[in-house]
């Protein structure tokens, strides 16, 4: 006995389909919430205020070095008063700049805020990375 050509398609069509229905998850997975998240601003006292995000774990946001950035965090549980100063001269211009990092790490909240006589003495100070250009 033979199949018609529309048998042949309709099995083809099936068998797609459980191959299919097999091969997706049972069920949606919640979204991960990221390991922190952060809004970092500089507010110079003269000037536009900039402002980024960060995300870690996944790492992202509009913080370039969103990587560094959480690998800094990560090593001071999330404290930017942890991260260890860079190494470097800065210039002994003044031009007052404060800085704020508020967001969460891990479920906890985590604040900081400070302010510095130039934006190089801010970036230096917290690292290098996280208030950076």
């Amino acid at each position: 006995m033979t199949m018609s050509r529309a048998r042949i398609r309709w099995a083809a069509v099936l068998a797609g389909t459980a191959v299919l229905a097999q091969a997706a998850p049972a069920r949606a997975q919640a979204p991960v919430e990221p390991t922190g998240a952060y809004l970092l601003m500089v507010a110079p006292e003269e000037g536009p205020v900039t402002a980024k995000t960060l995300w870690c774990g996944p790492d992202g946001g509009t913080l370039q070095a969103a990587s560094r950035a959480c690998a800094q965090l990560a090593a001071a549980d999330g404290e930017v008063a942890r991260i260890p100063a860079k190494e470097g001269p800065c210039t002994l211009e003044y031009a007052p700049v404060r800085v704020s990092a508020d967001g969460k790490w891990r479920g906890r909240p985590r604040h900081f805020t400070r302010t510095y006589p130039n934006r190089c003495a801010a970036i230096r100070d917290t690292g290098g990375i996280l208030f950076g250009k």
